[in-house]
């Protein structure tokens, strides 16, 4: 499955959109999981035009800097050169690079960049276009499943076997942040309780 040491526990630290649109801030995340001991970094790509319109309303306003929701995307996204230059970073620093696409435009551009592998988030479990685009790139797809159904999660296996993918399905918790007792690992007990 790609280059990437898939032997081992392979730790992928998220950064999504963390950074708040700020390169310098993306930047000092890779230094901080290479630091840290992490595998790989993860942030998201996004394109404003390709997402989102002139008058899309916010859903949750959560951003009190941008007027709407194409302002926000808009200061989130980085120019390919910043792409490459982040990715060149990650590998200076013995990171895998990934960065989940949100539109066949995101696609694009992270093919000409350069990923190890592709994430499909789990809001885009049901988008055939990503499926399409990533069929001829020949990388394995991490396929996360947080907020999608049981049908939802057949329904992108069977799409990513017909694509011909080398997949991998993620359980994921989209709980921010998640409680220990929410990561799949043994809820704590009780003292005395076995």
């Amino acid at each position: 499955m790609s280059g990437l040491p898939w032997d081992k526990c392979f730790i992928i630290a998220e950064v999504a959109q963390a950074h708040d649109g700020s390169l310098g801030l993306a930047h000092s995340y890779v230094d901080a999981v290479a630091r840290v001991g992490a595998d790989a970094i993860k942030f998201q790509t996004h394109i404003a035009a390709a997402e989102s319109t002139l008058d899309e309303p916010w859903r949750v306003r959560f951003s009190r800097q941008d007027r709407t929701r194409l302002e926000y995307w808009r200061r989130m996204e980085f120019s390919e050169e910043e792409w490459r230059g982040l990715r060149a970073h990650a590998k200076e620093r013995g990171l895998g690079f990934l960065s989940s696409p949100f539109s066949a435009e995101a696609v694009d551009l992270l093919k000409r960049v350069g990923v190890d592998v592709w994430k499909i988030a789990s809001g885009e479990i049901t988008n055939l276009q990503l499926y399409r685009k990533l069929q001829d790139t020949e990388l394995p797809v991490l396929i996360s499943t947080g907020m999608s159904g049981w049908g939802e999660i057949d329904d992108a296996v069977e799409r990513a076997r017909g694509a011909g993918l080398t997949f991998v399905l993620l359980q994921c918790t989209s709980v921010y942040p998640t409680p220990p007792a929410r990561t799949g690992r043994c809820a704590p007990t009780a003292p005395g309780s076995g």
